[in-house]
């Protein structure tokens, strides 16, 4: 469960994080890395996609500023795999929304901007 998050850091099972974060299965996985920092493109979170993966929740900053590349909407499209993008802060909410449904999805937290 996400504890908390405020600009530059985000609280998960009584874990402080300063830097972005992917959660997978319930699982953290700190110091998330794109390519380009305020995009997301499919190569950013390919790796981490596993079977089983219903759902993408990306929050995208602070001020929102993190967008989903085009190619990464058509690749979870074509998958079947739905994708949420909102500010981190409202991110944060839904994913502790739908906590029972972790070992589904797939988060990725921008934790500035």
């Amino acid at each position: 469960m996400i504890e908390s998050y405020s600009f530059g850091q985000i609280v998960i099972d009584g874990k402080t994080y300063t830097q972005d974060v992917i959660i997978r299965a319930g699982e953290v996985i700190p110091s998330w890395w794109r390519k380009e920092g305020h995009r997301c493109d499919w190569e950013d979170i390919a790796p981490y996609i596993s079977a089983g993966i219903k759902c993408v929740i990306l929050g995208s900053g602070a001020s929102g500023l993190m967008r989903p590349t085009e190619k990464l909407r058509e690749k979870l499209e074509e998958k079947g795999i739905e994708l949420i993008v909102r500010p981190t802060k409202e991110a944060v909410q839904i994913y502790n929304a739908r906590i029972k449904e972790a070992d589904q999805i797939l988060a990725g937290f921008h934790l500035t901007c």
